[in-house]
Order: C-alpha cells, then sequence, then structure tokens
C-alpha cells in the first residue's frame, strides 16, 4: 500500500509540473534554420528503443579497438564496437511505436510488441548414412496496445505528457523440458529420432494471455527537429492467463503444467530509451 501511495504522489507531482508550465511561446520553438522542433497536426511518427545506438556510440568513444590474438593454433577476435543490433525474438521481443497527431498537442499512438524465433538442433547419429535426430523449437511473442497521450511543455526542447493505453498479448511458454531438467526451451518443442522412433515427443501449449490497461506519462527531449529521445512511467492492471501445456509420445499425453490465471495492479517503467521520428 505503500508502494502505491508513493507511486501515486510521484505521478500527481509529475503531472501537476507538466500542467503548470504552460508557456505557449516554447511551442514556437525553432532551429537556427528555422525547423520547427515539435510534431504537428497531421504528422505521424516511427519509434523504436534506442538503447542499442546508445551502446554503439558509448562503445565507439570509451573503446574503439579490436583485438585478435593467436593461442594454441586457434585465432580468437574481440570486436569491442559492434554495429546496433535489434532483437525481435520471442525471448526478446522489441517494440515499435506508431503515432498521429490529430492536434498539435493530442496523438493517438499503437505499440506493436513482436519477436518470432524457430530453431533446429541436429544430433549425430554414429552411422555413415546420417539419421535424422533432431530437436526443433518454434516461439511466438505478439501483443498490441493503443492509446492517447496529450503533451506540455516543460522548458526549451523539453515536453511532458500523460495518457493512458489497453492492449492484448500473448507470450510463449518458457521453461525446463518435461523429461530434462538440464534443456530449457521457448515456445513448442517436437524431438525427432528416426533411429529409436519410441523416444519421439511433442512438447505443446503453454502460452500466456494478457490483457492490460494502464495509465501514464512521459517525457521528450528534442535533439533535433521532430527527434526526440523519450521514456515514460505507468500505473496499471495486468489480467493473464497461462494455457495448459502437454507433453505427447506415441504411449500416452502428460499435462505438465495446468496453466493458471493471475491480476495485478502495480507501477511498471520500461527501462528503455525510446527515439521518436516524426514526419
Amino acid at each position: 500500500m505503500k508502494h502505491l501511495l508513493l507511486t501515486g504522489s510521484i505521478l500527481l507531482f509529475l503531472s501537476t509540473l507538466s500542467l503548470a508550465q504552460t508557456d505557449t511561446t516554447k511551442f514556437n520553438l525553432t532551429s537556427k534554420r528555422g525547423f520547427y522542433y515539435f510534431p504537428e497536426k497531421g504528422d505521424w511518427s516511427l519509434s523504436i528503443n534506442a538503447n542499442p545506438f546508445l551502446e554503439y556510440f558509448g562503445n565507439m568513444i570509451g573503446n574503439k579497438t579490436v583485438t585478435n590474438n593467436y593461442s594454441n593454433g586457434y585465432y580468437s577476435y574481440n570486436v569491442v564496437n559492434d554495429a546496433p543490433k535489434f532483437a525481435f525474438t520471442a525471448q526478446n521481443p522489441g517494440t515499435i511505436y506508431f503515432k498521429f497527431y490529430t492536434r498539435d498537442d493530442r496523438a493517438w499512438r499503437v505499440k506493436l510488441l513482436f519477436g518470432y524465433s524457430s530453431s533446429k538442433d541436429k544430433d549425430g547419429s554414429g552411422e555413415e548414412t546420417p539419421k535424422n535426430v533432431y530437436l526443433t523449437q518454434n516461439a511466438l511473442a505478439i501483443g498490441l496496445s493503443v492509446g492517447q497521450e496529450f503533451y506540455r511543455p516543460i522548458k526549451s526542447r523539453i515536453r511532458g505528457y500523460y495518457g493512458y493505453e489497453a492492449g492484448i498479448s500473448s507470450m510463449p511458454y518458457s521453461g525446463y523440458l518435461h523429461n530434462s531438467n538440464n534443456t530449457y526451451v521457448t515456445g513448442n518443442v517436437e524431438y525427432v529420432d528416426e533411429t529409436m522412433p519410441e523416444l519421439e515427443f511433442k512438447e505443446e501449449g503453454g502460452q500466456t494471455l494478457g490483457f492490460n490497461g494502464a495509465g501514464l506519462i512521459g517525457v521528450e527531449w528534442f535533439f533535433a527537429p521532430k527527434i526526440s529521445l523519450g521514456g515514460e512511467f505507468g500505473l496499471g492492471f495486468n489480467y493473464s492467463k497461462q494455457k495448459e501445456r502437454k507433453y505427447t509420445t506415441d504411449a500416452n499425453k502428460i499435462i505438465v503444467d495446468s496453466g493458471g490465471n493471475s491480476f495485478t495492479f502495480e507501477p511498471y517503467a520500461s527501462g528503455d530509451l525510446i527515439v521518436h521520428i516524426y514526419f
């Protein structure tokens, strides 16, 4: 209860701060070349996680060394500053934001979460004529949220916003195989063994369906005309329901996880900086 009261106090303070700073002249900020910094009615945006870019430039400034070593007949490479990488896997899904401005200070937003993974791990058969012995995994993480944002200037090229969103999601099962405490899997699994078909099995299901609604508050800093970095904090509810997971062989079918459901009301923060590009 104390945590909820503290969270509510912080949100109230930030909302009051953003609403109090309503000097409309700050909406007229332009660059030296005359480009307007803030998005306007009719503009739309594409937004992605900025963390890979920040990590890349941080490595560039901190250490640009690329080394290679020769030891025991092998070369080893240490590449310090790789290019930015964006993982949209089931284990680490990515999020893309789309916004459309119905007014200079108001926008609808759509948040799409997506990640897909598929793998096939082959085992050796010990024979000159290879046999099919492999384990496959397929997993999909997907989510969709829709909401609205309302903007207020704070200072210079910094502005705040508040709003709300509601969404649905489906996240894949993650855990150890029913017949192995050493094999961690994600999503649906199938094991095929042409040499010993009696060992073949499937393990499927267990995905979690989620429904959520939240109020949110955030801030954006425009470091270039119509390009900004931002982050947000929210408070809302989440209902989730996990489906049952089954382990199937030719001999029998076992329910390895009966699933369940939960309801939470709590604060959240993405932990990511988002780069917004407006058109």
